[in-house]
């Protein structure tokens, strides 16, 4: 006996089909996603209008002047431009013309939330392979309210103890434009965007780790690059390969090879929070092997965050290698921990 389909079906199977073909449309890889976002309200993109930028950046929230910082940067194109950073623990003048490089560098290490900042001032989003390596897709900017967003995890692990550090993005469903986004190595939110010869630059820049200062970039000067500053592009004195300034991501394993000083952490008694648990947190070696700084912290117990980060800068690495060169090192250590109740006044424990 032959089985009647009727129209009520054939309509709802056409519709799956119609919404299933709509979602598919809709759906992108991550890292699509965010160029075409990022790709608008980036200044330094191939095809860009050349320009001249001067921008500050500090610790608004509690104003240290360690991170007080001026950034002028000059951008004839992806491959002829300079900048200039000046703090007041590191500076640094670079010029890049074609595939020559002349760096001048005061200090032994560039902080990485000020890195990040000047990076992002003028290269919104510096890291796409790491958003392809996540094989995640997202739904596409469809003018309507809301936010598109992505989170994952960066793993970090001393080979028995495994945690991991968070990141996470976001983009504007109505707008398109890019809101906030980071990984181990570049963190940026953008404020305020204003119109630069059609794209939407944003003129005032956040940067946070957990658990360490916020920043804020502020652009101060945006306009045409002029003519007469093409003499600032000029290669004087080239600087050897070996002596430039790169920063590169290690893996933990790979990084605690290297190790040559290493103190057993002591964790002290503490008031509130678990007594046991795990802990990572983010570091910058600099090309000495000397750990420079230590944030980004997650822990079961937020309160050993001081302890950690002191006791993690007494660290020591042999300088990493890469392409024959000692350079400057983003990783992480992670760690378990056990402690003891802090006692009160009068002897007895904290409550739990």
């Amino acid at each position: 006996m032959q089985k009647r389909v009727s129209w009520t079906t054939v309509v709802a199977f056409g519709v799956m089909l119609a919404l299933d073909h709509a979602q598919a449309q809709q759906d992108a890889p991550l890292e699509d996603v965010v160029r075409e976002a990022a790709g608008r309200s980036t200044l330094a993109a191939s095809g860009g209008v050349p320009f001249h930028l001067k921008a500050t950046i500090s610790d608004e929230k509690k104003h240290d002047p360690q991170w007080d910082a001026e950034v002028e940067e000059w951008w004839q194109s992806p491959t002829v431009w300079r900048r200039e950073f000046h703090s007041k623990t590191f500076s640094q003048t670079l010029v890049v013309n074609g595939a020559a490089r002349e760096e001048h560098i005061a200090g032994p290490v560039f902080p990485e939330l000020l890195r990040n900042l000047t990076v992002e001032l003028v290269d919104t989003v510096p890291r796409f392979d790491q958003l392809a390596a996540l094989h995640i897709k997202v739904d596409k900017p469809d003018g309507t309210p809301g936010q598109i967003k992505a989170k994952w995890e960066i793993p970090g692990s001393d080979g028995t103890t495994t945690r991991a550090l968070a990141a996470s993005i976001a983009i504007s469903r109505e707008t398109g434009l890019f809101v906030y986004g980071g990984d181990i190595d570049w963190d940026v939110a953008l404020h305020d965007f204003a119109d630069f010869h059609g794209k939407q630059i944003a003129r005032r820049l956040t940067a946070q780790s957990q658990g360490g200062p916020q920043l804020t970039a502020k652009v101060t000067l945006l306009e045409d690059l002029a003519g007469s500053e093409s003499a600032g592009f000029v290669i004087r004195r080239p600087t050897p390969a070996k002596h430039q300034l790169r920063v590169v991501v290690v893996p933990e394993g790979q990084m605690r090879k290297l190790i040559l000083q290493a103190p057993q952490p002591k964790w002290p008694a503490v008031q509130t929070g678990p007594l046991s648990g795990t802990m990572v947190m983010r570091i910058v070696v600099d090309r000495e092997g000397n750990v420079r700084s230590v944030d980004d912290f997650f822990s079961d117990n937020p309160a050993l965050q001081v302890a950690a980060q002191e006791q993690m800068m007494r660290w020591k690495f042999r300088p990493y290698p890469d392409r024959d060169a000692s350079v400057q090192v983003i990783s992480t250590l992670t760690f378990p921990f056990s402690t003891t109740r802090e006692e009160s006044a009068a002897g007895a424990q904290m409550p739990k």
